[in-house]
C-alpha cells in the first residue's frame, strides 16, 4: 500500500543562511542508491529494498525540477536524488526496519527564495524520549514503497498552515 503526503513548504523573505540550515543532519558522500536489489531479510524486524518516490509541486501544482532530495538514516546522508522536469524523484535503498534509528528526507529548492523541506519517516525511540522532532514536523510511515508529495508555497500560506496545526501561537 503506497502513502501519500501532501506537505508545505515556504518561500523566504531572506535565505542568506538557509544552506547551512537546509544541509540536513549530517552531509557525508552518499552511498550508491540500490537498484535491483533482493531484500536481505523480510518484514518489519529485517533489512528490505524500499522505493521512496513522489512529486515536488508549487503553490498551483506546478511541478518543480532540480529540488534536491536527500534521504537520512541515523543522521549519515545515505542517498540523494533530484527531481526531474516532471518534479518527480525516486530514491530505492535497502533499510533495516530493525534498527532504532531515525530515517527522514530533506527536500532542498534549487532557489534561494525557497526553503528546504523535512519529512519524517520513521522517528527513533531515542528522538521520541527526547521530543527532538515538533509534532508540526510532516510524517509519513516508513514502507518498502512510500510515495511523497511535497507542496512548497509562499510563506503567508506556510504561516497560515501552522497556524491551523496550532503550531504558531
Amino acid at each position: 500500500m503506497k502513502k501519500v503526503l501532501c506537505l508545505l513548504a515556504v518561500v523566504a523573505v531572506a535565505a542568506v543562511s538557509l544552506p547551512a540550515l537546509a544541509a540536513g543532519p549530517s552531509d557525508p558522500t552518499p552511498g550508491p542508491t540500490s537498484t535491483g536489489r533482493m531484500p536481505v531479510g523480510i518484514g518489519f524486524a529485517g533489512t528490505e529494498e524500499t522505493t521512496i518516490s513522489g512529486l515536488v509541486v508549487d503553490g498551483d501544482g506546478t511541478p518543480l525540477k532540480d529540488v534536491t532530495v536527500k534521504l537520512y538514516i541515523g543522521g549519515l546522508l545515505i542517498a540523494e536524488s533530484v527531481t526531474g522536469t516532471g518534479g518527480d524523484f525516486e530514491i530505492i535503498e535497502l533499510i533495516n526496519y530493525g534498527d532504532d534509528v531515525t530515517v527522514d528526507l530533506w527536500f532542498l529548492p534549487s532557489t534561494p527564495e525557497l526553503v528546504m523541506e523535512n519529512v519524517l519517516l520513521k522517528e527513533s525511540s531515542s528522538a521520541i524520549e527526547h521530543g527532538l522532532y515538533s509534532r508540526c514536523v510532516s510524517r509519513v510511515k516508513l514502507d518498502p514503497i512510500v510515495d511523497v508529495i511535497v507542496r512548497i508555497v509562499d510563506l503567508e500560506a506556510r504561516n497560515e498552515r501552522l497556524e491551523e496545526q496550532g503550531c504558531v501561537g
